[in-house]
């Protein structure tokens, strides 16, 4: 049935005739109202590369703007300029050797020209540590920094999840963040512990420090006196706070919070609370164990999922004129997705929280004009930009399609036949989609090219790229396939969002299904439509969002007008794919079900498509596993590895116990549905009985690599 199935798909298409025009014209927008603003370029003859902060100088109306260099260089540099439109300059104020990440400024700036520089790097024995370091700035113009002013505040070992971030509250003090210092999972178990300044907000007095030292502890500290705490902290359980900034007006102080594997959260700050980390992941419980400490679980003020959020910048309170709607709201961001959000918070409740707007930038920083224009920190775009309201949307636009055969995608949805420019193509290792079969196709704009990378690992697609898969499941008896979705995901400003159409009983055309997703029941059984966002969560940005689009999936051979031809050379001689050739080393997958190819290839591929979006890092997966197929085995963090969340009951488990399923709990996971700990946790109803087969028999293969 799948092979008639695919036969049916691809006639007619697979074809060695030059590309044709994709005439897309209606795949454009989004079926959503459009958010209330959005993000255009600031500054556009001003050079910025990496940005990382931007602050308005107190007294002065000029803006400081600190950059990064590339990571390898591990340099930093502060700039001032005049926000001016057409500013094309900006003077260098201060070269640092290490990454930094912050400004901050003491309340008598304009009188003691007191800046605050947060960042990380070695120490004199090469450790790495995060610090505040004060300059003084010339109350004279030019205004530069004094030469030998550099002090440094306070210091903390940090190897990762640095902080550095700081703010004075109403009440004068420092408040300073520190992150657990590690890259993953809060490796040396800081967040609970007390006798660390890491995973913190620190509260320090800058002012009223005794001679030689500089800064003493405020006597209102909450850990004053308890044995075994530093008495800096005012707040801990934090993972890697992004962020602090402290309002005027209403005294609230906010922090910004990245989360690891599905939850971005921020926290309107409270004196001695416990935010969990790292027995919770926001609000999510997280590691089994490790809450501890004298105060109980403090929830936080603001949480997304992956699918919206992916990694929080926390940002600041705005009090500008250019918005009075916003007047007291915090608006705060995310690298990863480029959403930027604001919440009215009372004192007492959330009034509201909503989105802004949907950029394409990676946020690192957020800061404000003296005429109250919103600027944000593109790291990425090397770019600075600014909030504008959404122009009102044109009544003659075309709204976004709401039937498949409106998409473009199609010539004829009742025969699922492409249309001119749309090419089927096909991968070697299916993903488990609870028994349904996957036909795809790849919609390039016209005149674009999928390039892929050096090591021909992924490919980069152009904006205005459309994937589609239409997944089918038999009905029985001999009855055709029956056509149950058919999700699309579309790549618009640098961003990517997906849609599912569900198909009619007709079979002639399809929907577009609600956003929050549903359930069906088809063919005698439920099937589960994800939502939008859960797509998001496995076609993220760490797994480069085109999950089935790689190199590895496409090198193979395919029959072309009764040829056989390898896929990849097809692509590029039909003008989908930037190459003179394909690399002949290029990597392939096997097929987890292809019963005569080697056992741990069969293995690795298995994971690799149904685990390893999650499982890489910064893939949202909550483990140190590296299911990635050409990470090495001493890599992996699989075999012979204790887990990290519990062992299913199982005596003696391991993630994969070389030699012995009983005692292995990964297979007893992909196995399980309907309960914590499932796996995959999204998407899926039913579990793949011959992929667990194959995850047994590869098990049972392995020889112990430990004693």
């Amino acid at each position: 049935m799948r092979l008639l199935f695919l036969s049916l798909f691809l006639t007619a298409s697979l074809c060695a005739a030059e590309r044709k025009p994709w005439a897309n014209q209606r795949l454009n927008g989004s079926p959503e109202p459009p958010a209330p603003y959005l993000a255009v370029r600031a500054f556009p003859n001003l050079a910025v590369q990496r940005p990382v902060a931007v602050e308005l100088e107190p007294g002065t109306g000029q803006m400081l703007l600190l950059q990064n260099y590339a990571w390898a260089e591990k340099r930093s540099v502060l700039r001032r300029f005049s926000p001016l439109a057409d500013v094309d300059q900006a003077d260098t104020l201060l070269e640092l050797p290490e990454p930094a990440y912050s400004i901050g400024f003491h309340p008598k700036y304009i009188e003691n020209g007191w800046l605050y520089i947060g960042s990380n790097g070695p120490g004199a024995d090469g450790a790495l540590f995060s610090r505040i370091v004060r300059y003084t700035v010339e109350r004279q113009p030019p205004h530069r920094i004094v030469e030998g002013s550099a002090l440094t505040v306070i210091e903390w070992p940090s190897a990762g999840h640095n902080g550095a971030a700081m703010a004075f509250g109403n009440d004068g003090m420092l408040y300073v963040t520190s992150g657990d210092g590690t890259g993953l999972s809060d490796l040396d178990h800081v967040g609970q512990d007390l006798s660390s300044l890491r995973a913190k907000v620190l509260r320090i007095d800058v002012d009223g420090a005794p001679a030689g030292q500089t800064y003493r502890v405020p006597a209102d500290n909450p850990f004053v006196g308890s044995n075994g705490s530093r008495p800096e902290t005012w707040a801990y359980g934090l993972r890697n706070p992004w962020r602090i900034t402290a309002d005027r007006e209403s005294g609230q102080i906010w922090v910004g919070q990245n989360g690891q594997d599905l939850r971005e959260y921020a926290h309107l700050l409270e004196r001695g609370a416990n935010y969990g980390w790292s027995a919770y992941e926001g609000s999510r419980p997280f590691i089994d164990g490790r809450l501890k400490g004298p105060a109980s679980f403090t929830p936080p003020t603001i949480e997304h999922d992956h699918s919206v959020f992916r990694s929080l910048t926390g940002g600041f309170v705005y009090r500008g004129a250019r918005f009075p709607e916003l007047r007291g709201a915090y608006i705060y961001g995310d690298y990863g997705t480029g959403r930027i959000w604001a919440a009215k918070h009372d004192g007492t409740s959330l009034l509201w929280n909503r989105e802004l707007a949907d950029t394409s930038s990676a946020i690192t920083g957020f800061g404000t004009t003296p005429e109250g224009d919103v600027l944000i920190a593109d790291h990425s775009g090397d770019a600075l930009y600014r909030l504008e309201p959404t122009p009102v949307a044109d009544p003659r636009a075309v709204p976004f399609p709401v039937l498949l055969s409106e998409t473009g995608l199609f010539a004829s949805t009742r025969e699922l036949l492409p249309a001119a420019g749309v090419r089927p193509y096909e991968i070697n290792a299916p993903t488990w989609h609870d028994g349904a079969e996957a036909a795809r196709l790849l919609a390039l704009p016209a005149g674009q090219l999928a390039e892929p990378n050096g090591a021909w690992l992924t490919f980069t697609l152009p904006d205005g790229t459309a994937l589609a898969q239409t997944l089918t499941l038999p009905e029985g008896d001999g009855r055709p396939v029956r056509r149950l979705e058919t999700r699309v995901l579309l790549k618009q400003a640098n961003d990517w969002s997906a849609y599912t159409y569900l198909w009619s009983e007709a079979q002639d055309d399809a929907r577009l299904a609600p956003k929050d997703g549903t359930r069906l029941q088809i063919a005698g059984r439920e099937w589960l439509v994800p939502s939008r966002a859960d797509c998001l969560v496995c076609h993220s940005r760490a797994a480069n969002f085109a999950l089935s689009l790689t190199p590895a999936q496409l090198h193979r051979e395919v029959v072309i007008d009764g040829t056989s031809l390898n896929q990849l050379a097809a692509l590029i001689d039909q003008g989908f794919l930037k190459a003179e050739t394909p690399k002949s080393a290029a990597p392939r997958l096997v097929s987890p079900y292809a019963k005569d190819a080697p056992l741990e290839q069969r293995a690795r591929a298995y994971f690799a498509t149904n685990c390893a979006h999650c499982h890489i890092p910064n893939g949202g997966g909550n483990t140190l596993m590296d299911l990635s197929p050409w990470v090495s085995a001493e890599h992996q963090h699989l075999v012979d590895e204790v887990p990290q969340h519990g062992g299913y009951g199982i005596p003696g488990a391991l993630l994969i116990a070389s030699g012995d399923a009983s005692r292995s709990v990964l297979p007893v996971r992909v196995a399980s549905r309907g309960v914590p700990g499932q796996m995959p946790p999204l998407g899926t109803l039913v579990p793949d009985s011959e992929g667990i087969q194959l995850l047994f028999e590869w098990v049972q293969s392995l020889k112990s690599s430990k004693p």
